[in-house]
């Protein structure tokens, strides 16, 4: 890598680091790029180098803290059962420890993304592709029958999750309201969809 790229990541992971530590102390819509970038010590032009706008760097935080939970998961030798509820679980702890206001507007850019958003989106397919990867590896090593509806499942919980999220969101977001609707999803029905699919030896 040039230096000159190496400067470019150095800059980018600076305006992320100012806004993470400025999401700590105060709302998103009361964050400005202006405060960012002084933060960060950047140019304010180099906050558009790298990102349109605040919402951006949000969505690159919190994927950050998804991909930490995807590994823990991937792995993990709990049984599929397991898998699944720690990548739901631990994925509403973030939701919740974020705030509200950031998953409004997670939830926002997924139904009603402004034009060339694509991180609600990307978000949403990340969750379809991770809860059918687990699936598909449980298929794989003969925990799951191999005539699973992998599609199916999953389509299933992610939308679950997602219904919880928005309900959440659209309840004022009262802390531990969601990571208990996941706790019940798991307890109850999730138990139920993945135990028809179970190879029991």
């Amino acid at each position: 890598m040039g230096k000159r790229q190496e400067a470019a990541l150095i800059t980018k992971q600076k305006i992320i680091e100012a806004t993470k530590a400025l999401l700590e102390v105060k709302s998103v819509d009361d964050i400005n790029i202006e405060e960012i970038t002084n933060k960060a010590g950047v140019a304010k032009g180099s906050f558009y180098t790298y990102f349109k706008r605040k919402e951006d760097v949000v969505s690159v935080i919190a994927f950050m803290d998804y991909e930490i939970i995807r590994d823990i998961v991937m792995v993990s030798t709990d049984s599929i059962y397991e898998q699944i509820c720690v990548y739901l679980k631990k994925s509403v702890q973030v939701i919740e420890d974020k705030s509200l206001q950031v998953a409004q507007l997670w939830m926002k850019s997924v139904v009603a993304p402004i034009e060339g958003e694509t991180a609600g989106i990307m978000k949403y397919q990340y969750d379809m592709d991770t809860i059918g990867e687990i699936l598909l590896r449980a298929v794989d090593h003969g925990e799951l029958k191999k005539d699973t509806p992998v599609d199916e499942i999953k389509s299933n919980i992610v939308n679950t999750y997602y219904g919880a999220v928005v309900s959440w969101c659209i309840m004022s977001g009262e802390k531990g309201k969601l990571i208990k609707s996941i706790d019940d999803f798991c307890k109850d029905a999730l138990r139920v969809i993945i135990e028809e699919y179970v190879c029991h030896e």
